[in-house]
């Protein structure tokens, strides 16, 4: 199985991290001891602008240890994680350590006032994300240090940077494309680096026809279908594979899932995976017929493909 480029080229200090340059700074003082640590919220609208990267390198150059979590699953977003699992673990005594709670927004209300307790009283330090920051609440998002996290928000990478990130993979993986087509899929990703990174794998393996097809069908469509089966079949990021999917347009919902059908069936995927498709297809199809409103059978159809 080939190797998922993003997380290979993933950097693993702030030297190669791109953009989001006050943050960076902020985030530098604290590596070189000259700023305390604190518990931040990092947020951003739009998928891919180094949120996770930033809280891996902080820990990686720490040398502290990293406790992952997501609260995107039905077990991760309600009370009993945070009860069962994260109380216990942010009470032993480690300070230097660094609970990383992915998509916070995605906890339940119940759960987010459990863990404002849980902050105020940790021995270690958290770094949240979310995609929604009007979902979170009020106190994890407190500005004052000392009370709930300091929140950053994360903007889109710019086209430039991204191209040159794009450029310096293909040629530490060896590959040749073609400027055009770094270009092409820079601007179609929209400061997404993350998922740039993965067009250009795609790109790479492509013949010469192939690619031009590839690169076409971006800049004319407006629509990557393929971008929100890596999404949701492989990050499992249900709420960033609906934006992907019907980008705040439900009335897409129908075309856009039929279009996503269409792809994975003429794509190289393995058959369990268009079964997937095939069933997560059927049952939005059933759903739109049944008069479902067309934003829950857009986050219906991204659940079944990321199960």
């Amino acid at each position: 199985m080939k190797e998922i480029w993003w997380e290979k080229h993933r950097p693993a200090t702030l030297d190669g991290f791109m953009g989001q340059e006050s943050i960076v700074e902020e985030v530098r003082l604290i590596l070189e001891g000259k700023a305390p640590m604190q518990h931040f919220l990092f947020s951003s609208s739009e998928p891919g602008t180094g949120k996770t990267t930033l809280a891996y390198i902080v820990a990686e150059v720490l040398g502290w240890q990293l406790h992952k979590f997501n609260a995107s699953s039905k077990k991760t977003r309600g009370i009993e994680f945070i009860e069962e699992y994260i109380i216990p673990m942010s009470r032993i005594g480690q300070w230097e350590t660094i609970f990383f709670l992915d998509e916070a927004d995605r906890l339940t209300p119940q759960a987010q006032d459990a863990l404002k307790g849980v902050i105020e009283d940790a021995q270690g330090y958290f770094i949240l994300t979310c995609n929604d920051i009007s979902k979170v609440s009020p106190w994890l998002r407190s500005e004052e240090r000392r009370v709930g996290c300091q929140v950053r928000t994360f903007d889109p990478i710019p086209a430039e940077l991204v191209e040159q990130r794009l450029a310096t993979v293909a040629a530490h993986e060896g590959v040749e494309v073609d400027a055009h087509a770094i270009k092409v899929i820079a601007k179609k990703h929209r400061g997404d680096l993350r998922n740039s990174i993965g067009a250009l794998q795609k790109a790479a393996y492509l013949d010469a026809k192939s690619l031009r097809k590839f690169v076409a069908e971006l800049e004319s469509s407006g629509f990557d279908a393929d971008l929100v089966l890596r999404i949701c079949m492989s990050e499992k990021a249900v709420q960033e594979g609906v934006k992907a999917l019907i980008e705040n347009r439900p009335a897409l919902t129908r075309e856009r899932i039929r279009e996503v059908f269409l792809h994975a069936m003429e794509s190289p995927a393995s058959q369990a995976n268009k079964v997937k498709v095939l069933d997560a297809s059927i049952t939005s199809e059933r759903d739109i017929l049944m008069g479902v409103d067309p934003l829950i059978v857009a986050h219906n159809f991204c659940r079944l493909l990321a199960q």
